[in-house]
């Protein structure tokens, strides 16, 4: 057995490797030359260097991955808008086979088919997420060697102490615990805005919508807690950024009635 295991680590040092080298050390080096530049500021050691220096990597790492995130709401769009226009087909195809799910699943996925519609196209709305996944791990890492590897004593942002998880003694609890509400706040945000309002959607994909509304953004939330509050305001900066930039491509979404929105037709 220690074999195998050696055998498997053999194999993933070159990945472990490629992958520290395109993601982890940029992200090193870039939170070293901001916190250079920012190094005697007064303003910026009132704050807490590190903490924007974060949010500076998070805006630049957010800039250069954009073009997936326009992707993936582009492709959303699409689909939503062809979903859209066969509703009242598909309201029929329901009514006629209720009582036959095995033909109503076939005859809504004909449906789909004529119209070249994708129905778990919806759930490109982890492809940001599948995304960051490379980049949180590296951070982590960076940030567990912080103490060692970047010239910084002191790792606090507004009263929070980036390198500790929000629970961990010696915290102010009340505002280290509002970075993980704010990262499931902001999921949850930038989740409903992903579904047009009044959409009609088939059980099924109505059911992974609804799951992706409401667990993603309480795992994120448990997730915060559970490492240092730097990955969360990471992850909420992240999240402010898209929900800003998902705003002026399809509007508010199902996060307000139709009348309030600002969704754009399609």
């Amino acid at each position: 057995m220690s074999q195998f295991f050696h055998s498997i680590g053999i194999l993933w040092h070159p990945i472990w490797l490629l992958w520290w080298t395109i993601i982890g050390v940029p992200i090193h080096a870039v939170l070293k030359a901001i916190l250079g530049v920012l190094a005697g500021n007064p303003l910026a050691e009132s704050i807490g260097p590190f903490g924007i220096a974060i949010v500076l990597l998070t805006i630049v790492i957010k800039l250069i991955i954009s073009p997936v995130f326009q992707y993936q709401l582009t492709t959303s769009r699409r689909v939503q808008a062809e979903q859209r226009r066969i509703a009242p087909q598909l309201a029929a195809v329901r009514k006629k086979y209720k009582k036959d799910p095995q033909r109503l699943n076939q005859e809504t996925m004909a449906l789909y088919k004529e119209h070249n519609i994708n129905p778990l196209a919806q759930m490109s709305g982890c492809l940001p997420a599948l995304v960051q996944s490379p980049i949180l791990i590296a951070l982590f890492y960076v940030i567990r060697a912080a103490h060692k590897t970047l010239p910084i004593h002191d790792f606090k942002f507004l009263g929070i102490s980036l390198d500790h998880t929000a629970l961990q003694p010696g915290q102010f609890v009340a505002l280290a615990i509002l970075l993980p509400l704010l990262a499931g706040l902001t999921t949850f945000v930038q989740t409903k805005m992903m579904t047009p309002p009044g959409q009609v959607q088939d059980p099924t994909q109505a059911a992974m919508t609804q799951n992706m509304t409401l667990i993603m953004p309480v795992f994120i939330g448990f997730i915060s807690l559970q490492f240092a509050a730097a990955l969360a305001l990471y992850w909420v900066v992240s999240n402010l950024f898209s929900i800003g930039q998902q705003y002026f491509i399809t509007g508010w979404g199902s996060l307000s009635p139709p009348r309030l929105g600002r969704g754009k037709a399609a």
